[in-house]
């Protein structure tokens, strides 16, 4: 993207609001395979943008149910996160929960190409997007 694009595009692009999810079952993280192009084929915590009258934890609640077909419970705001890709055409305010799988059944649609539970050891031979092992450490559970 050349500098006049980029500048343009500041001037009209707005952060954009979105709900992660940490979904623990078992001991175990869910994460999917993104196909959008900003994250291609990096592994994710499942969630996405908050739609107008919608809460964060709504917004939550639907992202990783139409992303992995999991409904979660015990649901709690975790931390919130800036990231700015502007090259890449990406501004987000992530609001991170955590939460815990009701059953393990997954089925994955357009955004998310694949997705499983995995244990920190595997978590560490993906392909990850930098936030996981943000927040995966700042949770305390990943130790280098």
């Amino acid at each position: 993207m050349t500098d006049d694009k980029i500048k343009n595009n500041i001037s009209t692009q707005k952060p954009r609001l979105t709900s992660s999810v940490i979904v623990k079952y078992n001991n175990k993280y869910l994460l999917g395979q993104r196909n959008k192009a900003n994250t291609k084929n990096k592994w994710v915590f499942p969630g996405g943008g908050v739609e107008f009258g919608e809460t964060l934890t709504m917004a939550a609640i639907r992202e990783v149910k139409e992303e992995t077909g999991i409904d979660i419970c015990n649901i709690n705001l975790f931390k919130h996160k800036e990231l700015i890709n502007v090259p890449g055409n990406y501004h987000s305010i992530v609001f991170f929960f955590t939460a815990e799988a009701i059953g393990s059944a997954i089925y994955t649609k357009d955004d998310i190409s694949e997705a499983s539970f995995f244990t920190i050891d595997e978590i560490k031979k993906l392909d990850i997007f930098p936030s996981v092992k943000d927040i995966l450490t700042d949770r305390g559970v990943w130790q280098d």
